[in-house]
């Protein structure tokens, strides 16, 4: 990979203007394109032929490597570009270090992110509302939707550059912000907060690029995986709401009930044991207990929050730039493997 292609994303990260029409509709086609012909080997196809919901690597060949969990992204252009630019601990002493992106290069480490890639919702809680104001006036691309949108969009454009780049090694998860319609349906539910986020957003898209982007986006996100499995950790967007066994996960994705029990659950609704269940199914182990569950979607205080037994942890604080670095062959410890990648921490 040339020093071009970081140079497009760091530019992205940084951008001041709405992606325009053509690329987002190339660049999102083309990832459609690598979604629907993920390798079998780690995505297995769903019983009707298209790609399943489970990103798998728990038969992954020696040595395995590190996995690297992002909460929710919210727009947050700066949290990825700091994630690419971390400096990676050495697995070994006498090994050099590496960026997370020159890592990613050199499929030296997996890099998953649980989704809600779009709404800032808190950070932007002033802007959404100023938005809302310019929509009661009758415009719907005023500067501040612009301004929330061009977040957005370069947000979702580096992700989609980067699964196009690193296929095998960067994988998105659905999260419910990923209904770019604001349908209610299938397992999503239209999405508003502080403002009317989910249809402000959607209108914005028509207003400004039209169905063509509209369509093009949804079919992206239909398309993301719901779990992502390894022999450390399991992940989805949010705590299952009940055990989901491999063949479901695999199915689930035109299951509604599968699919908003890993993307919607509150606190404290799962059911009783679901983590331990999922662990043993899912990361092909016999002592899956020393195994974690990680997932965002619920905010945290602090770094983390712990339930089902210290089995499922919660990483999303948007306050912070926080990963989750699961080290193979090693229990993950949330006090020490919960890092920022904040440049200044």
């Amino acid at each position: 990979m040339d020093e071009s292609f970081l140079e497009k994303i760091l530019n992205l990260s940084h951008s001041s203007r709405l992606p325009e029409h053509d690329y987002i509709l190339k660049l999102a086609d083309s990832t459609c394109s690598v979604l629907e012909t993920e390798n079998v080997f780690y995505r297995p196809a769903a019983e009707d032929g298209t790609p399943g919901g489970l990103i798998d690597f728990t038969r992954q060949k020696t040595p395995r490597l590190p996995v690297i969990i992002v909460p929710d992204l919210h727009a947050r252009t700066y949290f990825l570009r700091n994630i690419l630019q971390f400096m990676l601990p050495a697995e070994q002493a006498d090994e050099p270090r590496m960026t997370v992106f020159q890592a990613l290069e050199q499929k030296k480490v997996f890099l998953v992110c649980v989704g809600d890639l779009l709404h800032s919702e808190m950070r932007g809680r002033e802007r959404w509302l100023e938005a809302r104001n310019e929509f009661s006036g009758g415009n719907k691309c005023g500067p501040a939707m612009t301004q929330e949108m061009t977040e957005g969009l370069s947000l979702l454009c580096m992700a989609m550059e980067l699964k196009c780049a690193f296929p095998e090694q960067f994988h998105i998860l659905k999260g419910n912000h990923e209904n770019i319609l604001n349908r209610t349906g299938n397992g999503d539910f239209s999405f508003r907060k502080f403002a009317d986020e989910g249809e402000m957003t959607r209108l914005f898209i028509e207003e400004k690029y039209g169905d063509e982007i509209l369509y093009i986006i949804s079919l992206f996100e239909h398309l993301l995986p719901l779990v992502a499995a390894f022999p450390e950790c399991v992940i989805s967007h949010g705590e299952p709401f009940r055990a989901f066994s491999r063949t479901e996960i695999i199915n689930g994705r035109e299951n509604g009930s599968i699919i908003s029990g890993l993307t919607w659950t509150e606190n404290n609704k799962s059911e009783v044991g679901s983590v331990a269940k999922m662990l043993q199914e899912c990361t092909n182990r016999s002592d899956f207990l020393n195994a974690r569950y990680l997932a965002g979607h619920r905010p945290v205080k602090g770094n983390y929050a712990l339930r089902q037994n210290g089995l499922f942890v919660q990483i999303h604080n948007p306050e912070r730039q926080n990963i989750a670095l699961v080290r193979a062959g090693t229990i993950f410890n949330p006090e020490t493997d919960i890092i920022c990648v904040s440049p200044k921490r």
